[in-house]
């Protein structure tokens, strides 16, 4: 339904746009509104920053005669991206949730600890990106305070029962019992049929890597770029024992820790990048009973969380004009 403040709040817009400065008055013509949501906008500018950003990976190899029309061909993505961010932080504010300069500093500490970076190399790193030190402050404090809200409205509801890991258990049985048994995830890329078309795999592979090394998502990768079945469950196989799968995945599995990816290998059926999720050498449901829990809980929060997005959009005001 329409409410007056959103139009009250759009005029308003217009008219301070009336007082910005003259040398920024051209750049301010460029932009309009491409969504509201509740009572805030998203300007074209916003949209077209984000793909240039977080779409870096996915325009780097487009020729630049063809850059403007693959930006377009992602507005609509990553506007609706913008717009699920958007309803998120506007709940965690309507929920008190906030988020403080010593998080920020502590949460950009933690980063340079992890991947040794000195003040300087993260300045360049920014720089690189086309990012300032205060641009990158307010994306960390915005992925911050959608953890919280996340944490407040979706995990901290979800409960796993006893009974609930007894019955998983039970069901599953073959996957805890007998010989040692791995679950993967796997991105999978077809044969190459020539050499120019291994070249081209190859390419995709890496630039996959790339996207993996920079944080994202593997189980969202998968369901992007893999070309098994497997991609609709993120590249899900499972688990896997000795001799359910080719011998090439079996021994990648078998030398990966829990969590670590592996680097593109080829087998006789193509391509893989494979991550090790889980594994498993024939223990009772005392010793699996974490592991389960985990399994349960991630199962749990996959399906509430799409839900509660589902109703933050269902009760908010939207508006696309994109």
């Amino acid at each position: 339904m329409k409410k007056t403040f959103f139009l009250t709040s759009i005029s308003s817009i217009l008219i301070v746009t009336l007082f910005i400065s003259q040398s920024s008055y051209g750049s301010v013509l460029l932009d309009r509104i491409v969504a509201v949501v509740n009572d805030e906008v998203i300007t074209w500018s916003e949209l077209r920053n984000a793909i240039a950003l977080d779409g870096k990976t996915l325009l780097e190899k487009v020729p630049e005669g063809q850059r403007e029309e693959a930006m377009r061909g992602l507005e609509k993505e990553f506007l609706s991206n913008l717009i699920d961010m958007k309803l998120q932080v506007q709940e965690a504010r309507r929920n008190g949730l906030d988020v403080g300069g010593p998080e920020i500093t502590n949460a950009i500490d933690e980063i340079k600890k992890k991947y040794s970076l000195t003040e300087e190399t993260l300045m360049r790193s920014l720089e690189a990106e086309g990012m300032t030190p205060g641009d990158y402050k307010a994306r960390l404090g915005e992925q911050i305070l959608l953890s919280k809200v996340v944490h407040f409205e979706v995990k901290a509801n979800i409960v796993i029962s006893d009974r609930e890991i007894e019955e998983y258990y039970n069901a599953n049985k073959g996957a805890f019992e007998g010989r040692e048994k791995f679950r993967i995830r796997q991105i999978f890329f077809a044969s190459a049929r020539d050499d120019s078309r291994k070249t081209a795999v190859g390419a995709r592979a890496y630039e996959v890597m790339q996207r993996i090394n920079n944080g994202e998502d593997f189980s969202k990768l998968a369901g992007e770029y893999s070309e098994d079945p497997s991609k609709q469950f993120g590249g899900d196989l499972g688990y896997i024992t000795k001799g359910s799968v080719l011998k090439e995945v079996e021994d990648m599995a078998a030398a990966l820790k829990t969590g670590e990816v592996s680097k593109p290998f080829w087998s006789s059926a193509g391509l893989h990048i494979i991550k090790l999720e889980d594994s498993i050498k024939g223990e009772g449901p005392d010793k699996v009973k974490d592991r389960i829990k985990e399994i349960l809980f991630e199962k749990a929060f996959d399906t509430k969380y799409r839900e509660w997005k589902a109703g933050l959009k269902e009760k908010a005001y939207i508006e696309i004009k994109l």
